[in-house]
């Protein structure tokens, strides 16, 4: 049996043990703070020492590059080396004026496709993401990297050039997705058309859309404004929806080049929408109520009732789902009133 006395000094003894783990541990954490203390100023010079390496084993590796494919090719002021292969003849860009253009964007020295909006390319360099919209890209001139903005504004309307350029007129240290940081880049670019003014552009294709349907009927938004247009096709069989109803929708979305963005067609059902509550773009819960139930047609949204000045974005990309400024064409199908119990 463990006598009184016994317990007592067992207990002394693990109380000494404590405060002997307690006070090292203290003198550890003190030493481990001063050595902190001590690499910081170490690790910056680090950290400088390796941008500056960085950027010399960039300008090397560049520089080999450009000796064994363009040895005799001499840059712009900036550093840009720009290479003519159709020689377009329509107008140049100025900064703020929007563009459509296609591209293949490599890193150098290995010629590796990084960016695209060409859909065969991408699928081919594993850079294929289903939200994104393939195909010409729409964008404000004078908002991309120096070395493309450089490069597109000594190009003319229906232009194809190669721009090769260093990272310091790219993405920098930072890189950009699938563009490493000091990454130099090479672009081969078609200046497709010099739109100007996004507004004017897209009412031009709403005109052109309009001329070749004829049974457009107008809606005009109270709130904006904005006209839209119901292109009616199958008549349905009810009074026409009104708001606070829930209706099953089968849709295809297109821009009026003909690009499909989204569709939900030939699923086993459709996408249940409350008209008027919001829960879709302005533009369908005005729509939709000049549909009946069992019945089809078309919307034709401008972007003011669509996506806006903005457009969208494709999930964890930054590269458009929906172009900025951009008309949209939706083939609907209303099939069913959906009760309360039955909406998702």
């Amino acid at each position: 049996m463990i006598q009184p006395l016994q317990i007592i000094e067992r207990l002394c003894v693990d109380l000494y043990l404590i405060s002997e783990i307690y006070i090292n541990m203290q003198k550890n954490l003190f030493r481990k703070i001063w050595i902190l203390a001590f690499l910081l100023p170490v690790i910056g010079c680090q950290e400088e020492f390796d941008y500056e390496s960085f950027i010399e084993e960039e300008d090397r590796y560049f520089q080999l590059y450009m000796d064994a494919n363009y040895p005799n090719l001499q840059p712009t002021e900036s550093g840009l080396y720009y290479i003519e292969y159709e020689a377009g003849s329509g107008a140049s860009p100025d900064s703020g004026d929007w563009v459509l253009i296609n591209y293949l964007a490599y890193t150098i020295p290995d010629e590796t496709v990084v960016d695209t909006y060409d859909e065969e390319w991408a699928r081919d360099y594993n850079l294929y993401n289903s939200g994104v919209l393939y195909g010409p890209y729409k964008y404000q001139h004078g908002t991309e990297m120096e070395g493309l903005r450089e490069g597109l504004s000594m190009m003319k309307e229906g232009g194809i050039s190669r721009l090769i350029f260093k990272s310091d007129l790219g993405y920098g240290e930072k890189g950009l997705g699938n563009i490493g940081k000091f990454e130099s880049l090479m672009y081969d670019v078609q200046l497709l058309e010099v739109i100007g003014d996004p507004v004017a552009w897209e009412q031009m294709k709403i005109d052109s859309f309009l001329a070749a349907h004829p049974t457009a009927y107008p809606i005009r938004d109270s709130e904006t404004a904005a006209v839209m247009y119901y292109i009616p096709g199958v008549a349905g069989d009810s009074a026409q929806i009104s708001d606070g109803k829930n209706v099953e929708v089968f849709y295809t979305g297109q821009l009026l080049d003909g690009r499909v963005f989204d569709s939900n067609e030939g699923k086993a059902s459709g996408m249940t929408v409350t008209v008027g509550e919001g829960d879709v773009i302005r533009g369908w819960d005005l729509g939709l109520k000049y549909f009946r139930y069992g019945g089809a047609g078309q919307l034709l949204i401008p972007h003011e009732l669509a996506y806006g000045e903005e457009g969208s974005k494709a999930s964890g990309t930054g590269k458009n789902a929906i172009p900025p400024y951009e008309a949209l064409l939706f083939d609907i199908e209303v099939t069913k009133n959906v009760p309360d119990t039955e909406k998702d």
